[in-house]
């Protein structure tokens, strides 16, 4: 990757930022300022600093280089400087391998006053690269002309006008070829946060471009898988009785088909409770039927031998009716409850899944209608999501989702749309949405959380962070964008959609912008200290 920048004049007259002493920052005040560049590539971030140089007299480069790709120290392989001029044979010196991971120190003695380019060419195990700069100034030769900047596209205050530092104008002024997507700026930038390169790489922090990319809008809300209301079933005992020690309930987490023998209940010892009252109303009213049938017959035998009148009759069909009527939900029950032959009543699964919840044991006496058993089907679960209600205007008649459950890796997404709810929970004030999800592999469970992302609508092209990039401070949003090196600004930025970790930039950035994409905590507490201790530490105004 190369780096090509006309009529750059880097010997600017700078003060010096405190806190330097830990790099060689050191200057002595009665001399010239130390010359700071910072220059971008596709692969490296160089940060060199040295003092002016003087025709004939030994110079001293400290260079900084960093991958861009991790925000880690170039940590070897060696480091070449070609200094070239106009005309004439250039000067080569080459750092075999850095002082310290990410830092070169390069000494030349300066050649004849006038304006050089030169030329960085690191080449490491894996890496190598070629940054040029040109407007080196050797000597009191006269400043190069400045670029013009309607043809840079470089603001004259290195974006100051974004800063929330308002008035701190620090007189640098990046300078480009055009290719503003890599710029090299002297000097600090204007940025009003200073953060050390050694402190950058020893926090991880990673500096990006704006991805342009395309998002769907999204609103973010909790969630919970609960069991689908017809996959799900509470098995209770049909009459009073005992859980026979016969036959172990299932345990927790058995999978049970439909129609599978889930307890047997041994009739009470008192007959006229459970399955010994049960019996004995049954008999009692097949005792009544069979009567009433078999005087039904007599009274017709009698009407037609014109013995009875047909009055007896038409009572004895009424008779068994009545009977008939009686006896016949008894039956359908007896049916149902089944028997194994000795006596017992059977329970079975009314459907196949897994028994959730166990609330009986074999040898218990148990009550008609108290529960033994929970059983869920999951190979289909719902989720509910709970929208806040300020975000409820934005669902569309359509929604989709997908969420992510703490403990599982990778997120899900959320099946057909099951209902929404028609108002407000009072006490959460959330809008109840609820989804189907298939979960053949029994990956996810009834009871887990998840956070949940709602789909609002079609996808919009912008400009895109990490939403960790974002600090926010009382409702506002702000990025953190690198001017130099070593130096910050705080920047507000107005937000759009989201979706899937990332936040779409409506306002406050522009692609070539190197913004703070992880790390952005330890710059904002760099900035809060610096406050404290002193608002103007080390601005030159």
């Amino acid at each position: 990757m190369k780096i090509r920048i006309s009529g750059l004049l880097l010997a600017l007259l700078l003060a010096v930022a405190s806190g330097c002493s830990t790099k060689q920052h050191e200057q002595d005040h009665t001399d010239e300022a130390a010359v700071q560049v910072t220059a971008w590539s596709e692969k490296s971030e160089l940060f060199m600093e040295y003092e002016p140089l003087k025709p004939g007299k030994k110079g001293s480069f400290l260079i900084h280089l960093t991958r861009t790709a991790d925000g880690k120290p170039v940590a070897e392989g060696s480091l070449k400087l070609v200094l070239k001029p106009a005309a004439g044979q250039p000067l080569t010196v080459t750092a075999p391998a850095p002082i310290r991971p990410g830092v070169y120190q390069v000494e030349l003695t300066a050649p004849a006053a006038g304006h050089y380019t030169l030329e960085l060419l690191p080449q490491g195990k894996g890496f190598t690269d070629r940054i040029e700069l040109s407007g080196i100034r050797v000597g009191t030769a006269p400043p190069a002309a400045p670029p013009d900047k309607k043809e840079t596209g470089q603001k004259s205050d290195g974006h100051a006008e974004h800063d929330d530092h308002e008035g701190h104008d620090h007189g640098a002024e990046p300078h480009g070829d055009g290719h503003d997507e890599n710029p090299v700026v002297a000097g600090d930038g204007g940025g009003t946060i200073a953060l050390l390169k050694e402190q950058q790489w020893a926090l991880d922090m990673l500096i990006k471009h704006p991805e342009r990319r395309r998002l769907s809008g999204q609103i973010t809300a909790s969630g919970e898988l609960i069991a689908a209301s017809d996959a799900e079933a509470t098995v209770a005992a049909p009459l009073s009785g005992i859980v026979s020690v016969s036959r172990p309930l299932p345990y927790l987490g058995k999978r049970v088909a439909k129609g599978e023998l889930i307890a047997l209940i041994e009739p009470p010892i008192r007959p006229d409770g459970g399955a010994g009252q049960f019996s004995a109303a049954l008999a009692e009213a097949r005792s009544r039927a069979t009567l009433a049938r078999q005087e039904h017959e007599r009274a017709q035998r009698l009407y037609e031998a014109k013995i009875a009148p047909r009055k007896r009759v038409e009572e004895a069909v009424a008779a068994l009716d009545s009977a008939r009527a009686a006896l016949a939900p008894l039956e359908k029950s007896a049916l149902a409850l089944g028997g194994d032959g000795g006596g017992r009543l059977t329970v079975r699964a009314p459907l196949s899944g897994t028994v959730v919840e166990v609330f009986s044991g074999t040898g218990r006496g148990i009550e008609a209608g108290q529960p033994i058993v929970r059983i869920v089907n999951t190979g289909t679960l719902w989720l509910k999501a709970n929208l806040p209600s300020l975000e409820a205007g934005k669902l569309p008649r359509q929604p989709t989702a997908q969420f992510t459950v703490t403990g599982q890796q990778g997120s899900f997404r959320a099946g057909r749309l099951i209902s929404v709810g028609d108002m407000l929970d009072p006490q959460s004030r959330t809008l109840a949405v609820l989804f189907s999800v298939p979960n053949r592999d029994a990956r996810l469970k009834v009871g887990m959380f998840a956070t949940v992302s709602v789909a609002t609508g079609e996808a919009q092209e912008g400009l895109v962070l990490p939403a960790e990039a974002l600090a926010e401070d009382e409702g506002r949003f702000f990025v953190f964008v690198q001017t130099s090196g070593e130096r910050f600004s705080r920047r507000e930025v107005q937000i759009g959609q989201k979706q899937d970790g990332l936040v779409q930039i409506l306002q406050g950035l522009d692609e070539h912008d190197r913004v703070v994409v992880q790390g952005a905590y330890y710059v904002k507490q760099a900035a809060t200290a610096a406050t404290k201790e002193d608002p103007h530490a080390g601005h030159a105004h």
